[in-house]
């Protein structure tokens, strides 16, 4: 995943991206990302400015029943490439690379995007009914046979 900054042609063209990266996000996260998809390059006079939304794909684990599943999400990306190594600007919550000429290795940048783009919850389906809050059981496969309490009437109003 690199820009050749001597072959990007003036003005706006468009970069193809695919490859894998490590997300390292920690257990029970997806490990690694398998990233795609096109970014819009705006080779200026002394930056090169990289927009546009990936697609992400990788393992991860349902935060309600604890089983693997493949999970899809969308990566939004705006990262300049400075000329200047020396220059001062900042771009707000852009990436800023800096990188005279030659070969930029977006690698790192796009991790970063994708694991800050991962969802906050990571659930198998909408449908996913979770553990049993006493024995364990997947509550996917069915009842699990446990003897339901009753319910403090204080905590009925909540899911």
């Amino acid at each position: 995943m690199y820009l050749d900054l001597d072959r990007t042609p003036a003005g706006r063209s468009e970069l193809d991206v695919a490859g894998t990266v490590a997300l390292g996000l920690g257990e029970g996260f997806a490990p690694e990302a398998t990233i795609s998809g096109e970014l819009t390059l705006q080779n200026l006079e002394s930056r090169v400015l990289a927009s546009g939304t990936l697609q992400a794909s990788g393992m991860a684990e349902c935060a309600r029943c604890l089983s693997a599943f493949a999970m899809r999400w969308d990566v939004p990306v705006e990262l300049m490439v400075l000329r200047d190594p020396h220059s001062n600007e900042t771009e707000g919550d852009t990436l800023l690379i800096l990188q005279r000429d030659g070969e930029v290795d977006l690698a790192e940048s796009l991790r970063e995007s994708a694991a800050l783009a991962y969802p906050q919850m990571t659930i198998c389906r909408d449908e996913c009914r979770g553990l049993c809050a006493s024995c364990g059981a997947d509550l996917n496969d069915g009842p699990c046979g446990c003897v339901e309490e009753p319910v403090d009437p204080r905590w009925e109003g909540l899911p």
